[in-house]
């Protein structure tokens, strides 16, 4: 959930069951013209005793093309230990169009071992139209310790829409110890919209469980987790996401326990699902 010149608080229940803020999200428009938007959004990460321990400032220019291209451009300031501010990223975001569907590069800069900025992340993702919804495809590179790009990850997702239901599976690829890419983890998740403004997410993750048992090749991973965020509208205007989640139980990992509520999130403002 995101918000346009508004508030985003992300509340989590500390250990004695108080609720307590993690972070909060306040973003602005800076200047917008006719196919350019510059936004500002600062994040302020909390620490358990409710003090900021973080701020975050991301700087973004965004720039829609009269063909259907988008670049984005965006600068991270985070704060050090004394409050000040410093330079610690860059992301770039360029999409074009590729017959029905899209091609989106993405590349973001870190600072290296010397203090110069250098890609850290690249990632390309294709994106087709299906009768039902969309079919995607991304790859992502990372930067080794000796400075080379690798094939970290590969996702495939495949996005299929039926009334107010939507589900997407998404199957994410990852080196094994021979270095050829296999399943290693998969979510599924049903997102409903309902009339009266209201939405819910219910989302099934797949993967590496915590037994230590060893799955054989080609077999399909265990489900793990499972999480269920829930958005309602306040009379005033706000829009409250409250979240619950299943995990395995600490007796027998192959059984998730009953649900439990972990967190919930506030926006105020121009708030966008």
């Amino acid at each position: 959930m995101t918000s346009a010149d508004g508030i985003v608080t992300d509340i989590r229940q500390s250990i004695n069951g108080r609720e307590v803020p993690i972070s909060q999200t306040q973003q602005k428009v800076l200047s917008k013209s006719a196919n350019t938007t510059v936004t500002e959004r600062i994040v302020r990460h909390y620490g358990a005793d409710g003090q900021i321990v973080q701020t975050d400032r991301v700087v973004t220019e965004e720039t829609t093309g009269p063909n259907g291209e988008f670049t984005s451009h965006s600068t991270t300031s985070r704060s050090d230990i004394s409050g000040n501010m410093t330079e610690a990223e860059r992301n770039t975001v360029e999409t074009r169009k590729m017959g029905a569907g899209t091609i989106t590069d993405t590349t973001i800069e870190k600072k290296d071992l010397n203090g110069s900025f250098s890609v850290a992340e690249k990632r390309t993702l294709t994106s087709d139209p299906t009768s039902d919804g969309k079919r995607d495809n991304e790859t992502v590179m990372l930067r080794d310790a000796n400075g080379t790009l690798y094939e970290a990850q590969r996702l495939a997702t495949v996005e299929k829409k039926s009334g107010n239901q939507v589900v997407t599976n998404t199957a994410i690829y990852e080196p094994g110890v021979n270095g050829n890419l296999s399943l290693t983890r998969q979510s599924v998740t049903k997102a409903t919209s309902n009339p009266d403004g209201s939405s819910s997410e219910e989302v099934e993750i797949y993967g590496r469980t915590s037994d230590g048992r060893a799955r054989s090749a080609g077999e399909a991973p265990p489900l793990t987790e499972k999480r269920i965020f829930e958005r309602q509208k306040t009379s005033g205007g706000a829009i409250v996401e409250t979240q619950t989640v299943q995990l395995p139980s600490v007796s027998d990992p192959g059984r998730l326990e009953p649900a439990r509520k972990v967190g919930e999130t506030i926006c105020r403002g121009e708030c966008k699902q």
